[in-house]
């Protein structure tokens, strides 16, 4: 199969790294399961009469390959058609084939290497990191005239959506979502030599599989020659009926959580910041309609880059169209079929628009009913706040009535003790005389009773004692305080220098103004003064 002289392609930019690039992406020798069916022709029946499942069973038959010669020799097969399928267990898992089977397979049917490009997305891994496939490509390889078609290869993805009856996670997670996004990536490539139209399938879903088998089939049967881009129309209108599920349950989602925001009463519409009543919406419902906001985003790459894909593969089927060289030719019917589907996809794409639109504003009402409780809240605690200030102010009220009462009471004992002091001289000769010490007989006479100097012996040293008890209890609760003083500084002294000097100083200001208390007391006691200790 030679190629069109005169034009150099660009290769794939990750084949400089290929080892490295696509590490965790390729399976175990062990695990490998390369499966090619074929679709022979009817020159091999040898004019033999066959029955009509036995002769399906014939000519549509599948093979595991084992072996790097088998992949030569199907090559050099002149089959009507041949189907690789590649699988992997789960989205995030390898694909069951080995490096090496690959490199043999895309050698021997003299693959391009921008298929490389559409590997990336299947790979082992954690979590989602490809948001779309690599563009559509296509090449020619032959020079193509008016009566023959010339040999060209094309290859895309596309992500699909499928049901993933997971019925144990549904029951644990209350946001379990019953749809998964997959990829998938198709290279085909028709050999003008052997007449040969030959598929890779890159994890296919069932669903397209079997339709692609059984248009094939059909064909044959028929006796119609098969048509690449037919084919490509078959393989992709899969998608769209579940996508419009998928855009429903989204729908659906968004409706449910949507009511759960603007249905919020609120107790009194005329109040300002009236409470929200039976309001169960919270941050949890915020990352939820965020995680939908997010769903919906990749939808718009997924439409956008299938409508591309769609578009593309219109172009091709009309610029290879032979007209009236075209045996059995239905590319006609193929452009409309790829138009409708590029319809539908405009279609998706602008339900996607107004899904994420709703799921802004829906998001935006949240924030603000969010804010608005803030508000509420905020608001009922000014209230409890000013009820606090209020009832301060009462109390104060209260304390001030009752401090001005204290006072006028204070007054009134400094009163009667400033009318005692007056009296007290009065009181102590009153009683010194009306005691038995002094005797006045009729006349008038005044007398000391014998033994009256016992009085003067008795009260003059008791005064002393007390005198000196009273100056002694001073002097000892001084000493104590300051023994205090000492034990702290000591216990404060391990804790660092700051709390050592302040007690030092403390101290220090203490014996010093009782010091001076001491000296001033003595010359103060003459002449009455006041010695108070400062504070």
């Amino acid at each position: 199969m030679s190629e069109i002289t005169g034009f150099d392609w660009v290769d794939s930019s990750v084949l400089s790294g290929v080892d490295a690039t696509f590490s965790k992406t390729f399976c175990s020798e062990k695990d490998s399961n390369l499966q090619i069916r074929r679709l022979r022709n009817h020159s091999e029946l040898n004019g033999d009469s066959w029955d009509h499942e036995l002769l399906n069973q014939f000519l549509w038959t599948s093979k595991d390959i084992k072996e790097e010669d088998e992949l030569q020799e199907f090559s050099e097969c002149a089959d009507q058609c041949q189907i690789f399928c590649i699988r992997q267990k789960h989205s995030y898992s390898r694909l069951y084939i080995t490096r090496s089977r690959f490199k043999e397979l895309l050698h021997h049917y003299n693959v391009f290497s921008r298929i490389w490009d559409f590997l990336l997305p299947f790979s082992f891994k954690v979590r989602e990191s490809d948001l779309v496939n690599a563009p559509f490509r296509f090449r020619n390889l032959e020079p193509q005239n008016a009566t023959t078609l010339g040999s060209f290869e094309c290859a895309y993805g596309y992500r699909y959506v499928e049901l993933n009856h997971r019925d144990q996670a549904k029951r644990e997670n209350p946001d379990y979502d019953p749809w998964s996004v997959r990829q998938s990536a198709v290279y085909q490539q028709y050999n003008s030599e052997y007449k040969r139209i030959m598929f890779i399938l890159i994890t296919p879903s069932e669903t397209a599989r079997k339709n692609l088998e059984k248009a094939i089939l059909h064909a044959s049967e028929n006796g119609r020659a098969l048509n690449a881009f037919d084919l490509h129309r078959i393989l992709i209108s899969t998608l769209h009926e579940n996508w419009r599920l998928y855009i429903r349950s989204l729908e659906s989602l968004m409706t449910k959580q949507s009511e759960r925001v603007t249905l919020a009463a609120v107790q009194n519409e005329d109040d300002k910041l009236s409470p929200l009543t039976d309001f169960a919406v919270n941050f949890v419902d915020r990352q939820r309609l965020k995680m939908i906001e997010d769903k919906v985003l990749d939808l718009v790459i997924v439409f956008e880059s299938l409508y591309n894909t769609l578009s593309k593969l219109r172009d091709q089927c009309r610029s290879h169209c032979l007209g009236s060289q075209c045996r059995d030719c239905t590319c006609y019917l193929t452009n409309e079929e790829l138009e409708e589907q590029m319809h539908e996809a405009q279609v998706n794409l602008k339900k996607v628009d107004i899904l994420h639109k709703r799921a802004q504003g829906t998001a935006q009402l949240l924030s603000d009913l969010l804010d608005y409780e803030n508000a509420q809240i905020a608001h009922l605690n000014e209230k409890a706040l000013n009820g606090l200030v209020r009832e301060t102010k009462e109390e104060n009220s209260r304390m001030r009535v009752l401090t001005e009462r204290s006072t006028a009471d204070a007054a009134a004992v400094k009163i009667l003790t400033i009318i005692t002091l007056i009296y007290l001289p009065v009181t102590v000769v009153a009683n010194f005389f009306s005691s038995q010490l002094i005797h006045v007989d009729e006349i008038g006479n005044i007398s000391v009773v014998l033994g009256a100097y016992w009085f003067a012996i008795i009260s003059i040293p008791l005064t002393i004692f007390t005198l000196c008890a009273w100056q002694f209890w001073l002097r000892w609760s001084a000493k104590n305080q300051d023994l205090k003083s000492v034990i702290s500084v000591k216990s404060d002294g391990e804790k660092g220098p700051d709390s050592l000097s302040c007690h030092i100083v403390e101290s220090t200001s203490r014996s010093k103004w009782r010091y001076v208390l001491d000296r001033k007391s003595r010359k103060r006691a003459k002449t009455g003064e006041d010695t108070r200790l400062p504070t």
